[in-house]
This record gives structure tokens, sequence and C-alpha cells, in this order.
């Protein structure tokens, strides 16, 4: 009993000692939040090129995309009911252009949340934290880089650089994973392309129209990342006063992800919408289309299910489901000029709970 109490002792010990170990400070310069470099070797890892394939040429496939945009976005009018006159333009990219474009958008989102990690000391608990943030990170992008067929990028920033000129919004399409589909799942002769630019052009439809939507977005999200940790957005707070806040912080934080989550499922439910609804009559192949998609989400094996769910990719997936059925279900019973006033404002947004059940959104329209 003596020799066991005397092992429970040096092991708690040795693990008071271990962690003082792991947090106590160094005197290295801090690093980043994210090593970005290390990320991207991760990410193009995983994308499954060779180096070897033929690169796509980009100037013919972006002038193909717009000739294509000009022909959808009529379509997009019959639903929106009010024209985009003006969008960004496609860009095509193969998947280490995706990533490349992706790690641009988040550098930029989180730029305030490093600039207030460079005043906390390094040591080896951040640098391990670092580098299972890293590999978590460079494993999600390479997983995306294979799965994204399109993308647009609204350029949301959670700072202000005095000086700076605001970058250009952008519709991107991953060139090798459309290809790669079109090829795996027998859609040559559809109008595979046109139909997935006309979901995109709707996300351009919604940002570019409602100006309101992105700094909405982009105020929830500092919110979450950078008001939880810092008071002024440069220095982190102490200690004792983010643990007494925590239980209000988490509170509001709950609330804030549920709202994100719910403006998330409008986006891209109405833009699925669209492309279902405008394109049925309009797209070549287009039950095509839709089947071989639901064929596609079937075909995916356990470990990308398990890492879907992980990631919360699965969770977006369902988005598109939700948001769908929503749209549908007040264009059903109010028509679409009533369904079109969730862009009006972020109050008139729905809730999870009015996704779930229109009808419930319909009242409070009303």
């Amino acid at each position: 009993m003596v020799r066991r109490t005397l092992a429970v002792g040096v092991v708690g010990a040795g693990a008071v000692l271990s962690a003082r170990a792991l947090l106590r400070p160094q005197l290295e310069t801090p690093r980043r939040l994210v090593d970005w470099e290390d990320v991207r070797r991760i990410a193009v890892s995983r994308t499954g090129d060779t180096g070897r394939g033929v690169g796509i040429n980009a100037e013919a496939l972006e002038a193909a995309y717009m000739e294509m945009a000009a022909r959808v976005a009529p379509l997009m009018t019959e639903v929106t009911q009010v024209p985009l006159t003006a969008y960004p333009r496609f860009i095509a990219l193969d998947r280490r252009g995706f990533i490349d474009a992706n790690l641009g958008m988040v550098q930029r989102l989180l730029a305030p949340v490093e600039r207030i990690r460079a005043n906390v000391p390094e040591s080896l608990a951040t640098g391990v934290s670092r580098r299972m943030l890293d590999r978590y990170v460079g494993e999600l992008f390479g997983l995306m880089s294979r799965r994204v067929l399109g993308q647009y990028d609204p350029v949301l920033a959670l700072e202000d650089v005095p000086g700076a000129t605001r970058q250009a919004s952008a519709l991107y399409l991953v060139e090798p994973n459309i290809a790669g589909i079109e090829r795996n799942l027998y859609l040559t002769g559809t109008d595979l392309r046109p139909w997935l630019i006309l979901h995109e052009l709707t996300h351009a439809w919604q940002f570019e129209l409602h100006p309101w939507l992105g700094e909405h977005l982009e105020s929830l999200m500092r919110g979450l990342m950078v008001d939880a940790l810092s008071a002024d957005g440069e220095t982190l707070l102490p200690s004792r006063q983010m643990v007494r806040r925590l239980p209000d912080t988490v509170r509001g934080q709950v609330h804030t992800i549920r709202h994100v989550q719910a403006v998330m499922s409008v986006l891209e439910g109405y833009s699925n919408f669209v492309m279902h609804r405008a394109g049925r009559n309009a797209i070549r192949g287009s039950e095509r289309l839709e089947a071989a998609m639901q064929q596609r989400r079937r075909q995916r094996g356990p470990i990308e299910r398990l890492v879907l769910t992980i990631t919360g990719l699965e969770m977006k997936m369902r988005q598109y489901e939700v948001g769908e059925h929503f749209a549908a279900g007040i264009v059903d019973r109010a028509g679409l000029s009533t369904l079109n006033r969730v862009w009006e404002s972020a109050e008139m947004m729905p809730t999870l709970d009015e996704l779930r059940h229109p009808e419930h959104w319909l009242r409070r329209a009303a």
C-alpha cells in the first residue's frame, strides 16, 4: 500500500512537472497561430495529383465560363426576380490553385486573431497545439480540393486595414474535379458546367446585390473569433476575466453559431433551389445531373464519411437540403416574392426552427 501510494505520488508529481514544462514560456519569438507553409504542404500532398498531369488552359476555360454565365443569368432572374447586371469573373482553378485561394481566405479572416495570439508567450504546449492544428487544416483543405466543384469568395474580412484596397470578390470553378465527375458519372453531353455556374452565380447575386449580408456575416464572425478573446482587438483578455465571462461567452457563441448555420443554409439552399428550378427546363440533361449528384453523395466510403462528420463538412452538405426544402416550402405556400423577402435584412433571415418549419417563418414574415 505504501509502495502504491508512493507510486501514485511520483506519477502525480511527474504530471505536474510535465504540465509546468509544457506551459513554461520559452524565450523564442511568438510564432503564428498556424504555420501556413506546413498547412499548404500537407494539403497539396492530399490532392491526389501526381504532378505529371497536363495543366488546365485557364484562359480558354475562363472565356467559356463567362459565355455560359451570360447564358444562364436570365434563368436565375426567373427566380430572383431582380437581375444581376454585373458579377465577378469566373476563375478556373486546379486543385493547388483551390488550396491557395482558400488559404488566402482563411488568412484574411484570421489576421486579427493572429495579432492577438502574437502576445501569448511560446511554450511546448502552444507548439504541440500548432502542429495539431496545421495537420487538421491541411488535411481538411486537401479533402476539399478533391471534392469542391465551384465556390464564390465574397472576400470577408474581420478588420479594415487603413489604406488597403478591398480585394474584389471572385467566382471559382475547380476544373479537374468537374472533369472527373463528368467522366466518372457519364455526364458528357450534359450542361454540367452551366448548371454549376448557375449555382455559383446565385451566390454572387446574394452578396453583390445585398451588401448587408457580407457585413452581417463579418460581424458574426468577429464576435465568435475576436471579441471573445480581446476587449480591444489587440491584447488577450486576462485569464481570470476570460474565465469569469466564460458562461456568457459560451451562451452567446452557441446562439451566434446557430444563426450562422441558419444563414448558410439559406445561402446554399436558395442557390440549389435556383439551380434546380430554373435549370430544369433550360439546362441540357438536368435530371441526369440531379441524379448524378445524389449518386456522388451516396458513393462516399466510411473513412470519407467519418472525416466529413469530424470536420463539419457533413453539416454543410445538410445545409443544402434543409435550405432548399425551406425555399420550396415557402414558394409552394406563398410564391417567389415572399421567399425573396429573406434578402431584405438580417432580421428576415429564418431561424433553424423556421427552416424546419417554413410556416413559422411565414407567420413572422406576415
